[in-house]
């Protein structure tokens, strides 16, 4: 019964979520126009044990959640690029995302629409090492790297403003950036923010043999307003990736903030005082094994000067049933010292019935049938981590469809 309703759901998803994953299907290919569309859904229904709507568990003080079966809104970011200009000299590019948000999950009473991205760029305007680059301006998703099963976005350099990218130096790559404005959509950062910030990266440099590589970054925080705390601050980041020989994707990053940097995000802490550090530690693991089976794992660790720290291991095992069903199973626990009070833990597992068109780790489509319990201790729940549940513990169960393209 459950392969035939993830099946019926596959069909009602559309032909058009298949055909997304040709290229063909979503890029026009002209001798000076080029138009391609891309973007990210997930949607579903869900319902608590013995309740109404489904109620998703994070942690108070915990940056993120394991989301398998732990999702409460539905979510679509479409975009399109546009290029303009032959293939051999300059291209303007024109760059648009939209993103929605509908919650709560099954009623969506309130629905959210913001422009998440709009810049421009333009590329091939001289040779050598700036063949590849590219000069830009406006609102982007900046140069994010993040670990999916948490949905982590762990150095994003998200905002408004302009910048040079991918210069090729011969040994690394190189990117800069100035930032007036930083938040997830347009309108807030066009708002008056208190820094301005200036990221510089340099990219895909040669680290631990084979085709290992290593990204180094810093952002520099530059106060833009009266009465601050600080007098700015910094972020600093380096991150390492490498394929091993059995197909498995290994990263391990580490970051440290200094000041207002001790947000470690683009949105710059506003409290912090000068002498405030933070540190933190991510590692991720996938493993694409066979057909029959594929894995993804993560671990994050951090530290904050004011004793807020927060503790993270989760993994997400994918094993094949045959005929495009595999049985997933998420397990996560996350663990935070506040401030003051007592220490506070979640443990949440998700099963769930999926049905995708390959058997990679992220290959999408994928309908899933799930359900999900959680328990948490007296400190989390004095912290307000899930009143809509009774007691320490809580179920939800539900369906889901995640797609990208």
């Amino acid at each position: 019964m459950a392969a035939a309703a993830l099946a019926a759901l596959a069909a009602a998803a559309g032909p058009g979520a298949l055909a997304a994953q040709d290229e063909a299907a979503n890029v026009h290919d002209g001798d000076t126009v080029r138009i391609t569309s891309f973007g990210y859904l997930r949607a579903g229904a869900g319902w608590r044990g013995g309740g109404d709507a489904q109620r998703c568990f994070q942690l108070p003080g915990a940056r993120s959640k394991y989301r398998l079966g732990n999702e409460c809104e539905t979510y679509v970011e479409p975009g399109v690029d546009l290029s303009f200009g032959p293939r051999d000299g300059p291209r303007l590019g024109l760059h648009l995302r939209g993103a929605l948000t509908a919650t709560e999950l099954n009623d969506f009473d309130d629905v959210d629409t913001v422009a998440a991205e709009t810049w421009i760029s333009l590329e091939g305007f001289a040779g050598g090492a700036f063949s590849g680059a590219e000069i830009w301006a406006g609102q982007r998703f900046y140069k994010r790297h993040d670990v999916h099963i948490n949905d982590f976005y762990f150095w994003d350099g998200t905002g408004l403003g302009l910048g040079l990218a991918d210069v090729d130096l011969g040994w690394s790559s190189m990117s800069v950036a100035y930032f007036t404005g930083s938040a997830f959509d347009l309108e807030t950062s066009l708002d008056d923010t208190p820094y301005d910030r200036v990221d510089l990266r340099f990219a895909d440099i040669a680290a631990g043999g084979g085709d290992g590589a290593l990204t180094v970054g810093m952002d520099l925080r530059l106060p833009d307003a009266d009465g601050l705390p600080n007098d700015g601050g910094a972020m600093v980041t380096a991150l390492w990736t490498r394929s091993a020989r059995n197909g498995a994707e290994i990263m391990l990053a580490g970051q440290a903030g200094f000041g207002a940097g001790t947000s470690l995000s683009y949105v710059s802490n506003a409290e912090a005082e000068d002498g405030d550090r933070a540190l933190r530690a991510v590692g991720s693991y996938t493993w694409n094994a066979s057909d029959a089976f594929s894995i993804m794992a993560t671990g994050v660790a951090e530290w904050q000067s004011d004793d807020r720290n927060w503790y993270s291991v989760g993994m997400r095992p994918v094993w094949g049933l045959g005929r495009d069903l595999y049985l997933a199973v998420e397990a996560g626990i996350d663990h935070v010292v506040p401030e003051a009070g007592g220490d506070r833990t979640l443990g949440k597992l998700t099963a769930a019935l999926e049905w995708k068109p390959g058997p990679d780790f992220l290959d999408r489509p994928a309908v899933r049938l799930y359900a999900t319990t959680a328990a948490w201790n007296p400190d989390a729940e004095r912290a307000g981590i899930a009143p809509a549940h009774d007691g320490r513990d809580g179920v939800n169960v539900g369906v889901q469809v995640e797609h990208w393209w």
